[in-house]
């Protein structure tokens, strides 16, 4: 019986076998006809472009377009140069600039037939944009005549001029030349790409030929079925060693946290009478216990990622705040392992904008966090954000450039170190943890964030990530600045960074100032000093804290003791300016700006301190105490620990808290309670009984049949996954937050609802960013 069931299975093998070689064939056909007609299109095609003139020679006409209205210029300043006429050709230089540096970027980039003459063109422009710029300074001199003017323009601009057009002219011809070897080309190769198509085809036929006379081979038939069952268990044992690689790292991982989790709380219980160290352990444990969770969060992002559950939220918000916040979180890992930080901005125009703030946070932070981890002490971290050119309508074009002087990445970890679970060899032995998934969690949300990332490393020198997103713009509820107050006043800036100098400077000018800067704090003291002799003082001066020689407190008190009290002196510094702030009052500091300086920031620094305004010191983003809580919470939870934990919570606050254990019993409470005894409920979600779900919708269908206050209802759950809140406001709950929860957390919730209240309708007003913020803990 059973070679009979062999030869039927291989009569059946070769009756699919030749129905697949005439499918094939067919294929292979209309594949052969298809590519005749491509190739006559695209001849066509290259016909058409022919026809057109080659981009190259638009962007060079226009180059050339802009040194003819260069070379005119100039003559404007022969026989006027009022400060009026000197602006006036100082605008017509800026405006042409802008053209001119895009189109020579754009021949850099593109220019193929002689490449070296596309710098060579760039430099000469740069270097006669220089000598513009000499001269429209040297023509605010009185003493310098007609002649020096014509004699400058003969001698320092009229030959580069003349150079770039004969570069100019020679691309012209070079980019055509170019076009017409391509056109040419294409065109000769039509008949061979017929001719190789046709061989190709034959060849296809013949071994598809062969390949039929193979298949009636018995014993090639299972030698091939033994192959594929040998690849197939490759492919399952490296996929199980990659799985036990990663559960050998995860337990390394977990473990390590866990350990002084349970070493820290018994070394506490035999410490109790000793206060210091008990606090020392609690700090400990509070960080082992961070760190663990943060590899929990590592793994859920991926599953979610990988399931396609991950939701980005669109919210407005300010991008300064978003820093400072940030900022906030990185400062203190830096200064504990003594590395320098700096985090500057750079053109930044549009700072409301919209988007998702809990993933782009999580996106710096896993640059920045691994950039201050495999860096070594003494070393810098930098963040630099650029405002880009917009790429599309309605949206700006953000750049975060993440630079360290750290260990660096070798080429072939390079290529897959936006692959999952993949970490530094060496992280093992440098003691560095983490579960290998920060970097492609990040390259999959900036993905879906149609973004960019790039990295750039060097084993021994650092690493530099580059992250470009879009962020829809926020046109409406921006902040109105009234600039024409500060308009004409003086501003001195110091700093020994001459990008933030620069960049300083440029936003006063924006804002309608006057401003000059200096690089060191011996320069400032003397122009303080020249201004107030000539009576000419500047309304405010702004020093970094941190320059080398003399620092930002030695010069305000050698300028304070020049020019007295009055004049507002305002520190800049990267960091926590409390540590010196008693110091810097003392020498005289007015006021202090966090870097990286926003142009709204300035704005309200220079208003409040310039202009006699209060409050100007305090850092961005300051909380204040709110009013007292007050009011009783019902806390449902089956969990003893977790009892514990939120009703101190909850009592720290300042509210009664009253427990129930399950769903059912809450029920029970709230309908013998007098209507509006509870300002507030805390649902657990999964309990016996009666789960949190049915307990909601009972209280819900309670409050509707019998008339009563509406009672806020908050989720406090470990249950993380989008459709878990969803089900849960589909029940009628007012709030989502996940487990493990902070005693800040609990706070916000009850300032929310006790101090102001809900109601139904207000559900859907929370509902979808209470969704995403519970999902971004999964």
């Amino acid at each position: 019986m059973l070679p009979v069931l062999k030869d039927k299975r291989n009569a059946n093998t070769e009756i699919l076998s030749k129905w697949i070689s005439r499918l094939l064939i067919v294929l292979l056909l209309i594949y052969y006809v298809l590519i005749l007609v491509s190739t006559n299109h695209i001849v066509k095609q290259v016909k058409m472009i022919g026809e057109h003139p080659y981009p190259i020679a638009i962007a060079v006409g226009e180059v050339n377009t802009g040194l003819s209205q260069l070379s005119s210029l100039p003559e404007r300043l022969v026989y006027v140069r009022t400060p009026e006429m000197i602006a006036n050709v100082r605008n017509h230089y800026e405006a042409i600039d802008g053209k001119m540096v895009e189109n020579l970027t754009f021949i850099v980039e593109q220019y193929i037939y002689r490449p070296e003459d596309a710098p060579v063109l760039e430099n000469f422009y740069l270097e006669l944009r220089e000598e513009q710029d000499r001269l429209l300074m040297l023509c605010g001199d009185p003493s310098f005549t007609d002649e020096d003017v014509e004699t400058f323009f003969q001698e320092n601009l009229e030959p580069r001029l003349e150079e770039m057009k004969r570069l100019t002219a020679s691309m012209l011809f070079g980019s055509q030349t170019k076009f017409n070897e391509f056109q040419n080309l294409i065109l000769s190769s039509r008949f061979s790409t017929i001719l190789y198509s046709t061989i190709t085809i034959t060849a296809v036929l013949v071994t598809l030929f062969l390949f039929l006379l193979i298949l009636k081979n018995k014993s090639k038939q299972e030698e091939e079925m033994q192959r594929a069952l040998r690849e197939a268990l490759t492919s399952a044992q490296s996929a199980n060693a990659a799985k036990s690689q990663f559960l050998f790292n995860m337990s390394h991982d977990i473990r390590t946290p866990m350990n002084a989790i349970i070493g820290m709380t018994a070394i506490a219980t035999m410490n109790l009478e000793d206060s210091a160290k008990v606090k020392d352990c609690l700090g400990k444990i509070a960080a082992s216990s961070r760190h663990l969770l943060g590899l929990i969060n590592d793994v859920l992002d991926m599953s979610k990622i990988e399931s396609g559950k991950i939701v980005l939220n669109d919210e407005v918000f300010v991008l300064p705040e978003l820093i400072y916040s940030f900022i906030s979180i990185v400062q203190p890992q830096a200064k504990a392992k003594q590395l320098e930080l700096d985090i500057s901005v750079n053109g930044l125009e549009h700072e409301c904008v919209i988007g998702d703030t809990l993933r782009i946070n999580q996106v710096l932070l896993n640059i920045m966090g691994n950039a201050v981890k495999f860096t070594p002490a003494g070393g810098s971290v930098s963040l630099k954000i650029i405002e880009m050119p917009p790429q599309h309508n309605g949206y700006g074009t953000y750049q975060f450039v993440v630079s360290d002087t750290g260990i660096g990445m070798t080429e072939e970890f390079l290529e897959k170190i936006f692959d999952p679970f993949e970490r530094v060899r060496t992280s093992t032995n440098s003691k560095i943890e983490g579960t290998g998934l920060g970097m492609a969690i990040t390259k999959n949300i900036v993905d879906m964030m149609g973004g960019q990332i790039t990295v750039r490393s060097e084993v021994g020198k650092g690493t530099v990530f580059t992250v470009t997103l879009s962020l829809r713009l926020q046109k409406t509820g921006q902040e109105a600045f009234d600039f024409s107050v500060l308009r004409e006043l003086r501003t001195l800036v110091v700093d020994d960074d001459r990008d933030i100098c620069e960049n300083t400077a440029g936003m006063l000018e924006e804002i309608g100032m006057q401003s000059e800067w200096v690089m060191s704090g011996a320069e400032a003291v003397d122009k303080a000093a020249l201004a107030h002799r000539t009576n000419r003082e500047y309304h405010s001066i702004i020093i970094d804290w941190k320059m080398p020689d003399m620092d930002g407190l030695e010069t305000t008190r050698r300028i304070r003791s020049i020019v007295g009290e009055n004049l507002p002196i305002i520190i800049l510094t990267a960091y926590d300016w409390s540590e010196f702030e008693e110091e810097a009052r003392q020498a005289g500091v007015s006021a202090f700006l966090a870097k990286p300086l926003f142009k709204s920031r300035l704005y309200h620094v220079l208003q409040d301190i310039v202009l006699g305004g209060q409050n100007a010191d305090a850092p961005a983003g300051a909380w204040e105490a709110d009013d007292a809580i007050a009011g009783r919470v019902l806390l449902v939870e089956d969990n003893a620990v977790n009892m514990e934990i939120a009703s101190e919570f909850i009592g720290y606050c300042g509210a009664d808290v009253e427990t129930a254990w399950d769903g059912e019993e809450a029920v029970r409470m709230v309908k013998e309670a007098p209507e509006g005894y509870y300002g507030l409920i805390f649902m657990d979600m999964q309990m016996p009984n009666m789960d949190g779900y049915e307990a909601t919708r009972q209280i819900r269908e309670m409050e509707r049949a019998d008339g009563r206050i509406y009672t806020p209802i908050v989720v406090m759950s470990a249950n993380a996954f989008v459709e878990d809140v969803n089900k849960a406001y589909a029940a009628g709950v007012d709030g989502y937050i996940t487990k493990p929860v902070g005693i800040e957390e609990v706070r916000r919730v009850m300032q929310a609802y006790l101090k102001e209240g809900r109601r139904p309708g207000d559900v859907e007003n929370r509902r979808k960013q209470d969704a995403e913020d519970s999902g971004s803990r999964e």
